[in-house]
């Protein structure tokens, strides 16, 4: 915070009298930084333990790290030789690693070890179902993933995971059932718009599978991917008079919108 202000400060005399109001009215003095240095060293020290959740995070990161190879020699040796704070965090990482290098058994092997801990986590829950998936046992990844639904029901990642093990079973109506009820609280979600279009696309609806493809775009400010979209559903064969006239009207507004940002991109500074 000092040394910040100690910025302003210099700001303040390289502009003299052009310097902004606030820098005027409320004059950085030496003995102002001075005193908001000595009230930092009056504050005691707080040491924030990590978390369970970050150090899973920077495992599965190192886990994807270098090469896999590496990645497995590096856990392996936290592991073994207890170099790691968190035993979990090691043990999660390392059944990443062998993950990536297609060794399920003893990928395995690491996540009853975590459950041996009593580690609840939902990237555990990811993690045991990503190796369900991966060995083409779509059954044990829907298992899994239902049971961590309901006991993480406001977290995004298990509930893009379920939509999409959903998906790949061919449970389509059950997944859509899903994103529905999930876009009520979470509007502005660009991602589970993006699995909508695919779930559309499954059910053959293609007017609602370029509608939510394009939705999806424009939450991200791509307007144009977004327009592109509509204008293929305005193309599509199916779709009744309602969702035509639906996709009519936001296809102006997003064509409004991109005219308004090409204005504002041309207004000088």
């Amino acid at each position: 915070m000092g040394t910040f202000f100690e910025r302003l400060q210099k700001f303040g005399r390289l502009y003299e009298n052009n310097a902004p109001g606030y820098l005027r009215t409320h004059p950085l003095t030496t003995e102002r930084i001075a005193d908001m240095d000595n009230r930092i060293q009056m504050r005691p020290y707080r040491q924030v333990a990590d978390s369970l959740e970050f150090l899973l995070v920077r495992a599965k990161l190192r886990a994807q790290q270098g090469t896999a190879r590496d990645a497995m020699v590096d856990f392996e040796a936290q592991v073994n030789e207890h170099k790691s704070p968190s035993e979990a965090a090691s043990r999660y990482g390392l059944a990443q690693a062998y993950l990536r290098d297609k060794r399920f058994a003893a990928a395995e092997v690491q996540l009853a070890e975590l459950r041996r801990l009593k580690v609840a986590s939902p990237m555990i829950d990811l993690l045991a179902a990503d190796m369900r998936s991966r060995q083409n046992d779509v059954a044990g990844a829907t298992r899994i993933l239902r049971e961590a639904i309901g006991r993480y029901p406001d977290n995004r990642a298990i509930a893009y995971a379920w939509v999409d093990v959903l998906l790949t079973g061919q449970r389509t109506n059950e997944a859509m059932t899903f994103i529905l009820a999930d876009g009520q609280s979470h509007t502005t979600d660009f991602r589970m718009r993006g699995l909508q279009a695919k779930a559309y696309a499954l059910q053959g609806k293609r007017l609602r599978q370029h509608w939510a493809q394009g939705e999806a775009y424009a939450l991200q400010g791509l307007l144009q991917p977004a327009i592109e979209q509509l204008q293929l559903a305005q193309k599509s064969p199916d779709g009744d008079f309602y969702e035509r006239s639906q996709v009519d009207a936001r296809l102006r507004e997003l064509k409004q919108r991109k005219v308004e940002e090409m204005r504002e991109m041309r207004r000088p500074n």
